[in-house]
C-alpha cells in the first residue's frame, strides 16, 4: 500500500549528535544506532476505525523527530508501518454505522494520510496493512496453536503466559504490577 508523499528535507551544515533513548531493560541510556549506521524503525499503526486525533499526532510526530534525527546524524533509516484494517473496533463501528467495514477503513486511512501530509511527517518505506498479510498471521497463530502456546476464552485465541517464567524483566514489571497498569490503561486483564 502506498504511504503518503515524501517531503523534501533541507540539507544541514555538519552532523547531528547521537541519539539516546532510556533503555528500560538495561536501566540506562543507550544508542541504538551508532551515527552512520543504518538504523531500522517499526511503529505500529493506527486501526482505521475512526478519525485520527492530537494522540496520533503525537505519537507519529515523535517518530518522525527520531527519523529525522538519526538522518541528520548520517544513518539511513529503514520505517515499516502498519495498519490495523481489520480489528474488533473496525466491525464494531461498521456495525453502528450501518456501513461495510472496509468502506470505513479506507475512508480513515485516506484521512490519515491527509493528516500526516498535513503534518509533514516523513512517510514510512515500507506501509502495510493487515489484510496484505492475514495468510502468513494465521500460518504464525497455527504454529502456536500447534505448540500449545495459546489458550481459548469466549471462542477467541490467546497467547498463554503461564511458561514464559521471565515474563516482564524486561520491564522489570511483576505479574500483579502489569495487571494493573493494564487495567488502569484501558485494557481488560
Amino acid at each position: 500500500m502506498q504511504p503518503w508523499s515524501e517531503i523534501s528535507l533541507p540539507v544541514l551544515p555538519g552532523q547531528g549528535l547521537p541519539i539516546l533513548i532510556r533503555d528500560v531493560s538495561r536501566q540506562r541510556l543507550v544508542a541504538p544506532v551508532v551515527a552512520g549506521e543504518d538504523a531500522r524503525l517499526y511503529v505500529c499503526g493506527i486501526t482505521p476505525y475512526d478519525s485520527t486525533h492530537m494522540g496520533h499526532a503525537a505519537t507519529y510526530l515523535a517518530f518522525d523527530v527520531l527519523q529525522r534525527a538519526w538522518r541528520d546524524s548520517g544513518s539511513r533509516v529503514s520505517y515499516v508501518q502498519n495498519v490495523t484494517d481489520i480489528d474488533d473496533p473496525l466491525f464494531e463501528r461498521a456495525r453502528s454505522t450501518n456501513q461495510h467495514w472496509q468502506d470505513i477503513a479506507l475512508r480513515e486511512m485516506n484521512r490519515f494520510r491527509d493528516d500526516m501530509t498535513a503534518l509533514r511527517i516523513l512517510p514510512p518505506d515500507h506501509y502495510v496493512t493487515v489484510t496484505e498479510h492475514i495468510q502468513g498471521i494465521i500460518s504464525w497463530i497455527e504454529l502456536l496453536v500447534t505448540q500449545g502456546c495459546t489458550y481459548s476464552l469466549d471462542g477467541d485465541l490467546y497467547f498463554d503466559l503461564t511458561g514464559v517464567t521471565d515474563f516482564g524483566a524486561v520491564s522489570h514489571l511483576s505479574a500483579a504490577q502489569m495487571i494493573d497498569l493494564f487495567a488502569e490503561r484501558g485494557g481488560d486483564p
